[in-house]
């Protein structure tokens, strides 16, 4: 059987993301921290369910979420764990 962050991978989500926004728990809260990402919380869900991302906007979700939010689950492709 596949763990939660083994299907949240092969579905392209950002499990990190996702589990950080579900601990913030009311939507205002939610928008109160995509403002001070500098986004939407639309554009937060957006992300966390596959879509894309921008490096600086990486970088600003995962300080912001004091490094809950991982960069490397964020842009694997810049950001990768060695």
């Amino acid at each position: 059987m596949t763990s939660v962050q083994e299907t949240a991978r092969i579905k392209n989500q950002v499990s990190s993301l996702l589990a950080y926004m579900k601990k913030l728990g009311s939507d205002s809260e939610v928008q109160a921290f995509a403002e001070k990402c500098g986004t939407t919380k639309g554009n937060l869900l957006q992300i966390a369910y596959g879509g894309s991302v921008s490096p600086i906007l990486s970088k600003k979700i995962s300080n912001q979420s004091g490094g809950e939010v991982l960069l490397s689950d964020l842009r694997p492709d810049i950001f990768s764990e060695t």
